[in-house]
């Protein structure tokens, strides 16, 4: 196993600490420019017998927020669909161009999918923050596709994979449309965590992430939408003290299996990121991140 994310950089070809500044602000380590903040010790393993969870997954990986240290790792740099996991970078590219959420849309025929079920008709008037919110609660790929739309057009695309690459310093990710539709939006197991992690510094997401529901209203009318949140997880113990979800998101394709990815945390604040890609089935991605979850909380203990 790779005892910390460093040497999880180093086997994708990445810079290490030694050359390349690890950008926290309370994130995984991310690539960036050319300096090494000093990281608080990792955690310890106090039950050196127990190696980890048996997942249905094709790959997964757990570790440690603060110090990036790898707590469970199985093919963690296996590239695979990432499903709507896409939507992550979606979400950030979006907000880093500070966009004015009170605007209003006009969700158009090109934004649906017409492969799921259509939330929105064409000519709906919707406010960007609705949009947002729709896309990570409820993945809906009309909000991507909107939100993609009018932020950059043609151009999104190009500013997701220079977000992943050139910013945050991955390798593996490959991002072709906004919704994750495509099988060959892609990424590793390992690179989904930096990914999550970084989506933490964004309040929006994390906000938005946390909800069960969301009530969507016309800009123009009484019509209302109600979008409920993909993630089952928030309505079980690992919302529910001592834990808490911080940030996630789901993610399938007949081609992907069933993903997920998500952070939570513990009554001290120390959070975990699990990233599970290619479960069998929705209920054993789930069941998996749970059990990894507390695994690693029930495993390892922080100084």
């Amino acid at each position: 196993m790779i005892g910390t994310l460093f040497g999880a950089l180093a086997v994708l070809g990445m810079a290490t600490p030694a050359d390349a500044q690890i950008a926290l602000r309370g994130s995984l380590p991310i690539a960036g420019a050319r300096t090494v903040e000093v990281r608080p010790a990792p955690p310890k393993k106090i039950h050196p017998e127990s190696i980890g969870m048996r997942t249905t997954a094709q790959s997964a990986f757990v570790a440690d927020i603060a110090s990036g240290k790898v707590l469970y790792e199985k093919n963690p740099h296996r590239v695979l669909p990432v499903a709507s996991l896409t939507k992550l970078v979606t979400a950030m590219v979006f907000l880093d161009t500070d966009p004015d959420l009170t605007r209003t849309v006009i969700v158009k025929e090109e934004d649906q999918d017409h492969e799921s079920r259509q939330v929105y008709p064409d000519g709906e008037v919707l406010t960007l923050e609705d949009v947002l919110r729709s896309m990570l609660v409820g993945s809906v790929n009309t909000s991507a596709n909107i939100l993609a739309r009018v932020t950059g057009g043609d151009a999104f695309i190009d500013a997701m994979n220079t977000k992943v690459k050139d910013d945050m310093g991955l390798q593996s990710p490959v991002f072709v449309d906004p919704t994750g539709l495509d099988p060959k939006n892609q990424a590793s197991a390992a690179d989904v965590a930096a990914i999550l992690s970084k989506a933490l510094s964004y309040d929006k997401i994390r906000e938005f992430s946390q909800l069960r529901e969301v009530v969507v209203h016309s800009a123009t009318s009484k019509k209302e939408y109600r979008v409920r949140s993909t993630n089952m997880l928030l309505s079980s113990y690992l919302n529910a003290k001592p834990y808490g979800i911080v940030v996630a998101k789901t993610g399938s394709l007949p081609e992907a299996g069933f993903n997920m990815a998500q952070v939570t945390k513990n009554e001290e604040g120390h959070q975990i990121v699990a990233v599970e890609l290619g479960s069998t089935d929705t209920f054993s991605r789930f069941q998996d991140i749970k059990a990894l979850t507390t695994w690693a909380f029930d495993t390892y203990r922080w100084q």
